[in-house]
């Protein structure tokens, strides 16, 4: 078996390096600015795309917090250009990288637009919450784009050469099938839950319910403020259900990839809970309140990947499922005419 050339390995690996680069620093991003928001610095630049009329206004605080967070912008949009260049010259070895590349360009397009539209409608709730989910779904782009470039394509044994039966293909495959759909409703929900959570901190709701695991009590939401919150508390309850389906589920694979990732989902899950109850508890603390935030764009991200191996490991059975079924019919003549 020939090796892969030179100049293959070394596309590869700056995609590798670029995207990794371009995650970070939009993971990075996001952090930053969910600091802005909490130190009720969003509006410190009222105008868009200058801050106070000026490129280089005085960076007084708190305008430093907002002034950094828009600086920040161009520069991941030179780190996604240069990952878009690198998933391009390696687009034959990795072309799901390739794919993925396109889609944080699209969004770090749109995130800019909702970043000018937040300012021109003063952080009101929905364009917050948008701005929030657009950067956190940049941001694990990004990542696919490197889960994807650190894959070979072939790694990892087959599921033609685990799953030798037509019969036992089908049931791996469904199987695969049903656990990728999981993954992907967990990843759903706990998306939906952070998109609340940014509607729910914009709109000055986040001490409306102080109860747990209700709002005050065991009474329903009676205003407008604790049925925000409490939106988003259902969402993040459903979340960690599905969560911890995908674990259990997980657990039982044949894949450790797979596994690895379940379980740092439920991880993350039960100290995304941990963190909310503390956030509540504390009166919304600055620190927990980011803290809580980044964890929740981890968790995401992590469901993301899992996603994605999940399906992967679907492509491998589908594979298989085909293998056998060919094999079966080429020894079916052999076996009625001895």
């Amino acid at each position: 078996m020939s090796s892969p050339p030179i100049t293959s390995s070394v596309s590869v690996a700056t995609l590798r390096y670029t995207s990794l680069a371009a995650a970070i620093f939009a993971f990075a991003l996001v952090v930053w600015g969910g600091i802005v928001r909490i130190n009720g610095a969003g509006m410190t630049c009222p105008d868009w795309p200058r801050c106070r009329g000026a490129w280089f206004p005085a960076l007084n605080d708190p305008v430093v917090y907002e002034w950094t967070h828009r600086l920040g912008a161009p520069l991941l949009t030179l780190l996604i250009i240069a990952t878009i260049v690198a998933a391009w010259r390696a687009r034959r070895e990795r072309p799901a990288a390739w794919r993925a590349s396109w889609i944080a360009g699209a969004l770090l397009v749109a995130q800019v637009i909702v970043g000018a539209l937040t300012i021109k409608y003063a952080n009101n709730p929905p364009s917050v919450a948008a701005h929030l989910g657009l950067g956190i779904l940049t941001f694990v782009s990004l990542l696919m784009v490197w889960y994807a470039a650190s894959q070979a394509q072939d790694a990892g044994a087959t599921a033609a050469e685990a799953v030798p039966t037509s019969t036992a293909a089908m049931k791996s495959r469904l199987l695969w099938l049903s656990y990728a759909r999981l993954s992907v409703s967990a990843a759903i929900a706990t998306f939906a839950a952070i998109v609340a959570a940014g509607y729910m901190s914009a709109s000055n709701d986040g001490l409306a319910c102080t109860g747990f695991p209700l709002c005050n009590g065991w009474g329903p939401p009676v205003d407008a403020s604790q049925q925000i919150h409490m939106g988003h508390r259902v969402l993040a309850y459903l979340a960690f259900v599905l969560i911890l389906g995908v674990a259990l589920g997980g657990a039982r694979t044949a894949d450790p990839r797979v596994r690895r990732l379940a379980w740092l989902a439920l991880a993350l899950s039960v100290l995304q809970v941990g963190l909310g109850v503390g956030t509540i508890a504390s009166g919304l603390a600055p620190v927990l309140r980011s803290v809580h935030q980044a964890n929740g764009a981890l968790l995401f991200a992590t469901l993301a990947t899992l996603c994605y191996a999940a399906y992967v490991r679907f492509g491998r059975t589908a594979s298989a499922t085909t293998a056998a079924s060919e094999r079966a019919r080429a020894t079916a003549p052999a076996a009625q005419h001895p």
